[in-house]
């Protein structure tokens, strides 16, 4: 043990060493002032993976070295560096993940998941797992077998949907289950349930997973179907939702199988509330049913859900998903039920003209792109569709699914689809935020110029190319004070930050600019 500490001691100094520390400042564009602080020049292509802790903790990976390093920012230092054998690296409070697929041949592949004890680069346990979920809270890592059978240029899990759950901090297995799916692919998506600890896991079944134990409860619940195929080259159906979507794309669904035939989940006083391609439904948090209501089979798509007072509004958006692109199935309608008992007070459908491509719903209303332009829906039990075509609201390319900033002013303005918002990214560079209640665009912004939030009063705006990689150019970056004014803006270049209890870290290309503000 002595000498595994004085080994990770020396390479912590041969890091610290071969880094130059010295003073430097960056031109604060709020007041047009300089800011000064310390940069530790590490003179190599260095960027941001991972960062926990609240940020005092960053992982970064040197390019030219293909090595990992830990810094920690309250100590402004190393606390290791090691090559990361080609695999990618994940931080957690008790250590460090790593999964290495690079051994992957026609035969199969076996990877490896390791975790690193105390953060301070010491191996503790090796398990053959291909990771799906990490809760480091619950000292849990859950994955599959990480094997592979290759056949017909696909690729198959020989566990056949088996997951295992091991003890995040010394590698013990606690439990192996099955986790149902069609398609062969473990789960899309998992919630957590503050009030039991469990894990809510919807696939081909709604499952409860206790993260110590395993399965709890198995509830099935039909979220795709079989359909007529349809070729994908089929340009005029299909819908490109680039990389800002947030669609259901499943892996190795057999051609004709329609998948995403469901809603998103509603967590409310301790009751989960959902929809799938036949049925409304209540549930307690042990997933008993309280109360469910019959949808029209023919008619369901892709549903967005909402609770509106003593009402839950469903908009059925017409749309599926095959082989990950979207296609107009089932009919565009709304339904509004009772809140208490599930009875429903109306199901209308809903006469959009064009080609559907997207769909959201507000605050008593609901919005459709289609290929005419936006469709704003009022008056639910009584549908109106009122069109706002190229005149108003620009050339749509899509609905954004995913909340981005704008400057305004001495703020940061939310650019998103919300309550009667909606976010359009245009085909001529531009995103307009549309106020669905006055009936006209507020803001427009060129999508280049968009903010991503990555922590609280951390705002970035990275620079890209035409294609929308991220280049070596100078980049925004904002930070906001606790008033939320923003308190700085540089234009630096950079690949990741963080600012912390009045400590702001910043990653750059060569080198960590850190001050405090």
């Amino acid at each position: 043990m002595k000498k595994s500490v004085l080994t990770i001691m020396l390479l912590a100094i041969a890091v610290i060493a071969m880094a130059d520390n010295r003073a430097m400042s960056l031109k604060n564009l709020v007041g047009d002032k300089e800011v000064s602080g310390n940069y530790l020049d590490l003179n190599m292509n260095t960027m941001l993976v991972d960062q926990c802790h609240g940020g005092e903790m960053l992982l970064l990976y040197q390019q030219r070295n293909s090595e990992a390093m830990l810094y920690s920012s309250v100590e402004q230092g190393f606390r290791w560096k090691k090559d990361n054998r080609g695999g990618i690296f994940q931080v957690t409070r008790m250590g460090l993940l790593n999964t290495n697929n690079t051994d992957r041949n026609v035969k199969g592949n076996t990877g490896f998941f390791a975790t690193l004890d105390d953060l301070m680069g010491n191996h503790v346990w090796t398990r053959n797992i291909l990771p799906a979920y990490v809760d480091d809270s619950a000292n849990v890592v859950l994955g599959y077998r990480a094997r592979w059978n290759s056949f017909d240029g696909d690729v198959q899990f020989h566990s056949k949907n088996v997951m295992y759950a091991y003890r995040l901090s010394d590698g013990k297995e606690l439990w192996q289950d099955t986790i149902t799916h069609y398609t062969r692919w473990g789960w899309n998506n998992v919630m957590y349930l503050p009030e039991t600890g469990y894990y809510l896991v919807w696939t081909d079944q709604l499952m409860l997973i206790d993260p110590q134990g395993g399965v709890v409860k198995r509830v099935t619940v039909n979220t795709g179907r079989y359909g007529v195929p349809v070729g994908v080259s089929r340009k005029d159906h299909s819908t490109d939702h680039g990389n800002d979507a947030d669609y259901a794309f499943t892996p190795y669904v057999d051609r004709g199988y329609w998948t995403g035939i469901k809603s998103n989940v509603i967590f409310m006083d301790g009751q989960i509330f959902l929809a799938d391609g036949e049925d409304l439904y209540c549930m307690d948090e042990d997933l008993n049913v309280l109360w469910f209501s019959q949808l029209p089979k023919d008619k369901t798509s892709a549903m967005r859900i909402r609770i509106d007072g003593d009402r839950i509004t469903l908009l059925s958006t017409g749309m599926a998903y095959l082989e990950g692109c979207a296609y107009e199935v089932g009919k565009p309608f709304v339904a509004q039920f009772d809140l208490t008992t599930g009875r429903p007070y109306f199901t209308k459908d809903i006469d959009v003209k064009g080609r559907i491509e997207d769909a959201y719903l507000g605050n008593g209303k609901a919005f459709y792109l289609t290929s005419n332009g936006l469709n704003e829906v009022n008056n639910f039990s009584d549908p109106l569709v009122t069109v706002y075509d190229k005149s108003v609201v620009g050339k749509v390319e899509r609905l954004s699914n995913h909340t981005k900033y704008a400057l305004d002013g001495d703020k940061m303005l939310t650019m998103a689809c919300q309550d009667n918002n909606v976010l359009l990214v245009g085909k001529d560079g531009m995103s307009r935020l549309f106020d669905g209640n006055d009936n006209k665009v507020v803001k427009t912004v060129a999508t280049s110029e968009l903010y991503d939030k990555t922590a609280d009063g951390v705002y970035t705006c990275m620079s890209r190319d035409k294609k929308g990689v991220i280049t070596d150019e100078p980049s925004n970056l904002v930070i906001t004070g606790q008033d939320g004014n923003v308190a700085a803006h540089f234009n630096t270049q950079f690949n990741g930050a963080f600012y912390n209890d009045g400590m702001l870290t910043v990653v750059m290309k060569s080198g960590i600019f850190s001050t405090r503000m």
